[in-house]
């Protein structure tokens, strides 16, 4: 069975896939984006924070909707 070719995601623009917005870059493996936030430790909190906010969002949202 051929594979699907993968469709990497950006671990910044949490839930966008890679767009390849920094020149240079082939993915999130290289993206000098990526490192600068992960490199710095008050802006890999605030990722953090963000990806914890839409983790409990998405953990809601089903509760929501149900009847």
């Amino acid at each position: 069975m051929p594979q699907r070719p993968s469709d990497p995601r950006c671990p910044i623009r949490l839930g966008e896939p890679c767009t390849l917005c920094f020149p240079g870059a082939s993915g999130p493996q290289d993206c000098g984006l990526v490192y600068l936030v992960r490199s710095d430790p008050e802006l890999r909190e605030e990722l953090a924070a963000r990806r914890r906010e839409r983790h409990a969002a998405q953990l809601s949202a089903p509760a929501a909707a149900a009847p």
